[in-house]
């Protein structure tokens, strides 16, 4: 499955204004480092890579819930990622005992597919023929975090020098809060260091206030598509969703 589609999907987050205006019925005001400390914002990542999944959950300050790979079965069907700057047709020589393969990306994923699969009709165990799985494999995985730690999270992901993969999941997600959260998440601090942030910021502010009417008209429990690409020229493609609460 080359050139799969990734998935960024918001799927549950702190509603600010029922939150505030609950809070002041009772005599409490919140004020905007308030709103950063009490809140919470749960994302579905689907079909992110193992090298992206493993620089995501670095973020210690966060919750993670993340796909099996000693439980989910495995089939020939599931997918990788192949970096854009890897050539389809380029082809690398290997040798296998004495015998010489050109092989491309597609090729050794394909290899190490058939490999692990066929350690475990073998009756290999799983937990040990999934050592042969790469790190272009694709994954799930939840997480939660606060908005203060996302805050974090996107002045160093959504930087020009991030990895391309977590960089384009970045913007997906900063997309996606700043749709359901403005007065929480404004203009990133990192954009007073960075042109390239600072842009990004203000395209991400004109999609989100273009999408905003629509997404108010959505049915709740619906999810709501981002209209993200090609403004954002992701790396890869990546489709973001917001459930509506």
């Amino acid at each position: 499955m080359n050139g799969m589609t990734s998935k960024v999907i918001l799927f549950s987050y702190t509603n600010y204004p029922n939150l505030t205006s609950n809070l002041e019925m009772e005599g409490v005001k919140m004020g905007p480092n308030d709103l950063l400390r009490h809140g919470s914002f749960t994302f579905d990542l689907q079909g992110v890579s193992r090298a992206a999944s493993h620089q995501i959950v670095r973020h210690r300050i966060a919750s993670f819930s993340q796909q099996s790979q000693r439980y989910v079965k495995i089939t020939r069907s599931y997918g990788y990622l192949k970096p854009s700057g890897i050539p389809e047709e380029l082809k690398v020589p290997v040798e296998i005992h004495g015998q010489k393969l050109d092989l491309n990306f597609s090729d050794v994923m394909d290899l190490t597919r058939q490999a692990e699969e066929g350690l475990v009709a073998k009756g290999i165990k799983a937990e040990d023929s999934r050592y042969l799985r790469p790190n272009a494999a694709t994954t799930n995985i939840v997480m939660s975090m606060s908005p203060r730690q996302l805050i974090h999270f996107f002045n160093l992901r959504c930087a020009p020098d991030a990895q391309w993969e977590i960089r384009d999941l970045a913007w997906s997600m900063y997309a996606a809060v700043s749709l359901v959260a403005p007065q929480v998440f404004g203009p990133l601090p990192a954009a007073d260091e960075s042109d390239y942030i600072k842009k990004r910021v203000l395209l991400v502010s004109d999609l989100v206030q273009k999408q905003a009417e629509m997404f108010e008209k959505t049915p709740p429990g619906e999810l709501f598509p981002l209209e993200l690409q090609p403004y954002l020229d992701f790396a890869h493609p990546v489709d973001g969703f917001v459930r509506k609460y």
